[in-house]
């Protein structure tokens, strides 16, 4: 999938701006503030349906106007064309595929247009909360497994029921009411819980394989990646599906542990057990001692342990396996956003990625400096290239 094209109307500062790309390589500079990332989250808008900036709508509009348009052309590896469009007024959003009003964008259009982003705030996968880490493996699963979608979807809606019965209703009714009530909102997400995480784990076994490939390329010691996924309810607090968990034991301990947590979710008036509050653990398995000899493998959590270099590679090696992954699963290459990650990054790892860019399809890389344009012709035709220059809210070709 590639874009062709985008139109911007009223949306950051951009006041009516149409960009052209190029289907292979995008480089776009200018300096700090003057818009660059604006170009990507409008792009991000059209492929999740929000900003990959967590911004409000109501934060993107430009200034004095109240509502803004984004338009993208988009191209299949069929040759087919798209029309992708999102006008957001008076606190709605409309999209639109094809001239044509979509109603329900996660069944309709979330995951057909997909797209990968590297930024500087990305890091918050590796050093912050968990909540971090379930929105990107969530992103990625829900591209590629609308089922998947649909129970994240259900998980929130009756998270949501569940707890205003905690914070509001329980003053309200009588306590075999309420219990009654619990009960059955419990029952829903044992049974929901146990598709997530079973689905999680299965997509999270092959994804292990892509990340293992991916930090081999972008590192010279001798580590192994890892992931383990934390449940909030396995006892021996990391899930092994495979060889002690059933559906149905899943289920049965999931109905156990609402039982012995009701009390304290009641005094705390929120659920306290779920997907919702399940971790990744990101591990580095390393098979050298303190004086670089082959020892006994140590296992330890990047979080932790890890330097700030090792995050930089391990997060470099989940977003390139993010992008494998997606390709594989739904046929299609995912459109690649490098927001000003060139500062962030040492010469090494930088060399890597600007090597690795011919394997990808569409890319995306901004920059407050030209400077890495010469290093890029040096594995791309340049005819593959485009140069954007942004300044002074407008957006100038310079090839």
């Amino acid at each position: 999938m590639v874009i062709k094209s985008l139109q911007m109307n009223n949306f950051r500062n951009y006041e009516n701006e149409k960009i052209t790309f190029s289907d292979n390589f995008n480089y776009i500079y200018g300096k700090n503030g003057a818009g660059k990332t604006n170009i990507l989250e409008a792009m991000s808008f059209l492929s999740f349906g929000k900003s990959f900036l967590n911004s409000k709508e109501n934060d993107c509009i430009h200034f004095g106007k109240d509502y803004f348009s984004i338009e993208g052309h988009y191209q299949n590896e069929l040759l087919n064309e798209y029309i992708l469009s999102l006008n957001f007024n008076t606190g709605r959003k409309v999209f639109s595929l094809n001239k044509e009003r979509v109603n329900g964008f996660s069944s309709n259009i979330f995951g057909k247009f997909p797209l990968v982003y590297l930024t500087p705030h990305s890091l918050n996968i590796t050093y912050g909360n968990p909540s971090e880490r379930r929105k990107f493996f969530d992103i990625i699963f829900s591209q590629i497994s609308p089922i998947y979608l649909d129970y994240l979807k259900e998980l929130n809606k009756i998270l949501k029921l569940k707890n205003t019965l905690l914070k509001e209703l329980i003053l309200k009714i009588s306590r075999f009411e309420f219990d009654k009530l619990i009960d059955s909102y419990n029952d829903l997400l044992a049974n929901i819980s146990t598709e997530i995480i079973f689905r999680r784990y299965n997509f999270l076994n092959e994804f292990k394989n892509y990340l293992e490939k991916n930090y081999k390329y972008l590192t010279t010691v001798n580590e192994i990646p890892d992931i383990i996924y934390y449940s909030s309810i396995i006892e021996e607090n990391f899930v092994n599906i495979e060889s002690n968990n059933t559906k149905d034991n899943l289920k049965t301990l999931f109905k156990k542990k609402f039982d012995e947590v009701k009390e304290e979710e009641i005094a705390r008036k929120i659920t306290l057990i779920g997907p919702h509050r399940d971790d990744y653990i990101f591990i580095i398995k390393r098979k050298f001692n303190e004086n670089f000899e082959i020892s006994e493998l140590q296992t330890l959590e990047l979080k932790n342990f890890a330097s700030q270099g090792e995050h930089k590679t391990y997060l470099i090696a989940l977003k390139l396996s993010e992008y494998n992954f997606i390709k594989d699963k739904i046929g299609t290459n995912p459109i690649l956003l490098l927001d000003d990650i060139m500062s962030e990054l040492d010469s090494f790892r930088v060399t890597k990625i600007i090597n690795y860019i011919p394997s990808f399809s569409q890319v995306f890389v901004t920059s407050t400096e030209p400077i890495y344009i010469d290093s890029l012709k040096n594995y791309l035709h340049n005819s593959d290239i485009k140069i954007l220059k942004v300044e002074n809210n407008k957006i100038t070709s310079i090839n």
